[in-house]
């Protein structure tokens, strides 16, 4: 028998006749739960009436209303929305005060953790003196925060080293990654799990045991073997553990200051009687006003903003027939990866191949992800089992004619794209929808080989389609509103990000990375050595080199981006031909073990490649932008084609520029995407820089109008999700400002 009382629209409190407190936690009109003002104040009135009620608490429960989510972590809206560092000084003290309350408590605390548990979440937890956790796939562990240019701001950079160990905890906040259930297990963050099936007839008996441990209320810690200990408890191992991580932090420590700040508050939380949790405040307050804070944030934002159906369709209200069968025609690397990853989210899927071998080939590449799946815990046997259930593998049309979506992933050739795209309109139903998953080739030319060019759309999923969130859906002149809102229902079902993007060559994403992959391949025919050019684009914030970057798409599939490139880059014809002579040597990149580096054996450059050396162009005159002289040909080729397309409204904003070139090839994150790398630059100084290298290397370089335009009315390219140096205040938490938000944002790995 219980009593409860709803202390507020987010949370409750219950008594048992046992003594036990369960505070319920529950963002209202929300699918996860938020650390929001609201939250903090319910918690805080459920702490002032445990605390009031002394010997009749024999234990406290912190659980959530919401199946498969403790915590997402903290309203990520309303940090950005802080606007000066006194108030996000505040904003912290309130939160480590009412934790430290929770830890203080002198009866045993205990989380239980089911689904999502992060950021702010993971922080309340670790104030506890207990989690129990819900062995389930979706539930996860961590603190993300450096993942925005910040740090664990509530106590989170002292209590995790506590009890996970010092070199794990630096792990997970310096990464941002979270822990599955076994390695939270593992690592000490975890002191039991509960089976996902009975785990709620479990709980009693869980709790009795932690109650009848001796000194229940005490914070459960790893144990450490003596190689631990010698590092994590005497001060020279520590000086070593902090140096290592601090070494191998290498480049990035220059773009992303969080990186050193959360070793330098960690550090210092390891001295006895040093105010660590000031030091964590201080930092956190100082990295929120930084420019790589600002446009992670401002990413962050424009993500969700993405995912909004309102952001694409100009009827808010329309309901499209909602999909529950997918066709996919052509089991490669690509089709194999988008069925398989619909086949998880529920769907039913037919994949369709040209003959029984390819058929059976399909389903040996499927299976291969569905184990690495089960390998990594991302699903259940169980679930994998469904997955199987939900899944066939045909070679004949008759098999998918029932399908309501059918997505082509076949060659990327237009002959034989419209010759699948003929076929599947002559067997789908009037009503289905018809997808192509080009990179490169015109959705409108492809969409005239059936008779529903209303209902024909471009998917364009990106390799390898498991970790890569951006998809670009594309819309063509005669693609109708349903469409494209049954396309998006699907891709957001699937858990990733998509921008909408108008017919254009190379749509967004390869419209803007030919011309700078085409300026690497010059500059490697001029004499430029291969290796430098990746090197330092690195160095400037790309996850790889733009050669490095052919490599791993493969040659062949880069040879075909350039081809249908050429109408609006004639001048790319020796880039062409280097790659047409590369793939015709058999040189597809890693693939085939050879392209511009070898792969077999130790990774090198290959000197094979005809090399014409040329004699680099003296006398420029450039303003200084924090760019060496070649990552400045590099960068300002992405840089003035994004503006081109922002020109020609191959999307419709700037933000949406920015978020799909950071997902889609990576952009340094921290400068917040191409234009607003041109607002931090100044649009002047771009403006000279490129005049001066078209004046020197050739029209390629002439500044898109857009720039002309920022500089003569002194704008900003990115107005709608930039950096945010002026955030507006909003309503009042408690002694301070607020964090209070009406959409729903996540504070999750992005």
């Amino acid at each position: 028998m219980s009593i409860s009382e709803q202390l507020n629209p987010s949370v409750a409190l219950s008594w048992h006749q046992s003594g036990r407190a369960t505070v319920w936690i529950g963002t209202p009109d929300r699918s996860v739960n938020i650390l929001n003002a609201e939250m903090l104040q319910g918690l805080e009135l459920a702490l002032n009436d445990i605390e009031a009620a002394g010997a009749r608490a024999s234990h406290v429960l912190i659980r959530s209303t919401k199946e498969g989510c403790f915590f997402a972590g903290a309203d990520v809206p309303a940090i950005a929305q802080v606007a000066t560092k006194e108030e996000a000084r505040d904003v912290l003290e309130f939160g480590q005060a009412l934790f430290a309350r929770i830890e203080a408590l002198e009866v045993p605390t205990i989380a239980l953790i089911q689904g999502t548990c992060l950021g702010g979440g993971l922080e309340l937890a670790l104030a506890c003196d207990h989690r129990l956790v819900v062995d389930q796939p979706n539930t996860k562990l961590g603190l993300p925060e450096i993942k925005l240019g910040l740090i664990p701001g509530w106590g989170g950079t002292q209590r995790l080293p506590q009890i996970v160990g010092l070199q794990q905890a630096l792990t997970m906040i310096l990464t941002g990654r979270t822990l599955t259930v076994a390695k939270a297990l593992q690592h000490g963050l975890a002191d039991a799990v509960l089976g996902v099936k009975t785990w709620e007839e479990d709980l009693p008996e869980a709790l009795d045991r932690f109650l009848l441990k001796q000194g229940p209320s005490e914070q459960s810690r790893k144990r450490l073997g003596w190689k631990e200990w010698l590092l994590e408890r005497t001060p020279v191992g520590r000086n070593l553990v902090f140096s290592t991580a601090a070494r191998k932090l290498g480049s990035r420590g220059k773009h992303y200051p969080a990186l050193e700040a959360a070793i330098a508050v960690i550090m210092q939380g390891s001295k006895s009687g040093w105010d660590a949790f000031g030091e964590e405040r201080d930092a956190f307050a100082e990295l929120l006003f930084t420019d790589t804070a600002r446009s992670l944030l401002g990413l962050f934002l424009a993500r969700d903003e993405a995912r909004k159906s309102a952001t694409w369709l100009s009827s808010a209200s329309l309901k499209p027939t909602p999909v529950r069968s997918v066709a996919i025609v052509g089991a490669g690397a690509m089709g194999s990866g988008i069925g398989a990853l619909a086949a998880t989210r529920g769907y039913q899927v037919v994949f369709k191949e040209v003959d029984d071998r390819a058929a059976n080939q399909g389903r040996t590449r499927v299976r291969a992800i569905f184990d690495e799946m089960l390998e990594k815990k991302r699903v259940t046997q169980t679930e994998l089992d469904f997955c199987w259930d939900r899944t066939e593998f045909v070679s004949d049309w008759e098999s998918i004619v029932q399908c309501d979506l059918a997505i082509e992933a076949v060659l990327e050739v237009e002959s034989v794209k419209k010759e699948v795209l003929e076929m599947l309109d002559q067997c789908l139903p009037a009503e289905s929808t018809i997808a192509t998953n080009t990179s490169s080739l015109c959705v409108t030319r492809l969409a005239t080989a059936t008779q529903r060019r209303t209902q024909v759309a471009g998917l364009h999923f990106f390799n390898p389609v498991n970790r890569m969130d951006l998809v670009e859906i594309v819309q063509t002149e005669s693609t109708s509103s349903e469409t494209i809102a049954r396309a998006f229902q699907f891709v957001k079902s699937l858990g990733k990000t998509p921008i909408v993007t108008s017919d254009k060559p190379g749509f967004l994403v390869n419209r803007v990375l030919f011309p700078y992959l085409d300026e690497a391949m010059r500059m490697l025919l001029e004499g430029y050595d291969g290796e430098v050019i990746d090197r330092q684009m690195r160095e400037f914030g790309m996850p790889m080199g733009p050669l490095e970057l052919m490599d791993h798409v493969g040659l062949d599939i880069a040879h075909h981006v350039a081809q249908s490139q050429m109408e609006l880059h004639p001048q790319a014809i020796a880039s062409l031909d280097l790659l047409k002579d590369m793939v015709d040597r058999g040189w597809l990149g890693k693939k085939s073990g050879k392209g511009f580096y070898n792969y077999e054996g130790r990774q090198s450059f290959n000197d094979q490649i005809p090399i014409e050396f040329r004699t680099p162009k003296l006398g420029l005159e450039f303003k200084p932008d924090g760019l060496s002289k070649i990552t400045r040909r590099l960068v300002y080729p992405i840089l003035n084609e994004a503006v081109h397309c922002l020109d020609e409204q191959v999307v419709c904003a700037g933000w949406m520029v920015d978020l799909g070139l950071v997902l889609g090839i990576g952009f340094a994150p921290h400068l917040g995407g191409p234009l607003q790398c041109i607002d931090r630059i100044g649009a002047e100084v771009v403006l000279h820089n490129l005049q001066e290298l078209q004046q020197h290397y050739g029209e390629r370089f002439q500044p898109a109008d857009g720039i002309h335009r920022a500089v003569r009315q002194r704008s900003l390219l990115n107005r709608h999700f930039g950096i945010l140096p002026n955030p507006s205040k909003a309503e009042q938490l408690p002694g301070t400002q607020a964090w209070e938000s009406q959409d729903e944002h996540r504070l999750t790995q992005s």
